[in-house]
């Protein structure tokens, strides 16, 4: 199978759209990398742009570190377009609970990483001096994104019932919930 980060947006679009499963882990990873595509561009732009060269270090720091975490997130996307088949041959193979797990694993880590970028973003609004409103956009959409895995994590722990996933990933849950309640993305750019 082709790498989802391989294809065109379209083709990506339209691949989601006609599969016989829904592919929520690998659009949500996709969409958290790039909402963290715009925040490394709004973090690029102002380190050419602060006068003061802490500040520029700063801004071409967090540029780098969300960098980083843009490209994990592309491989989750991957990871989890090759997920369910993956699952199919462990249940297959009498190892349905590591699959369950696997697919539990992606949610948590995907949630961590977009909490993770908007608070670094979030603490860059202070020396923030051009594209102001595109760094609030870019949180906002990494807030949804973390929201989104928690519903995913959610989901799968309905569907498998497991006290041994329970017993794992509720915590899990939770703790990504608690970090939600951290992240302060605006209502309105005004």
């Amino acid at each position: 199978m082709k790498k989802l980060t391989k294809l065109s947006t379209r083709q990506f679009s339209n691949h989601i759209s006609g599969q016989q499963h829904a592919m929520a882990g690998a659009t949500i990873a996709a969409s958290a990398a790039l909402a963290c595509s715009l925040g490394e561009a709004c973090a690029g732009i102002n380190a050419e742009k602060l006068e003061n060269e802490d500040e520029r270090r700063e801004a071409r720091d967090l540029a780098a570190r969300v960098a980083i975490t843009r490209r994990r997130l592309l491989e989750l996307c991957d990871q989890d377009g090759e997920a369910i088949t993956a699952f199919a041959a462990l249940r297959e193979a009498g190892q349905e609970l590591k699959g369950q797990e696997q697919l539990c694993e992606m949610p948590v880590e995907i949630g961590q990483l977009a909490v993770a970028v908007a608070r670094q973003l979030q603490a860059f609004r202070p020396i923030i001096q051009t594209a102001e409103d595109d760094l609030e956009m870019a949180i906002r959409l990494l807030d949804g994104a973390a929201r989104a895995s928690t519903l995913l994590l959610d989901s799968n722990l309905r569907i498998w019932p497991d006290p041994v996933l329970s017993a794992r990933f509720e915590p899990e849950l939770a703790g990504l919930i608690t970090q939600l309640d951290h992240l302060q993305p605006v209502e309105r750019v005004r």
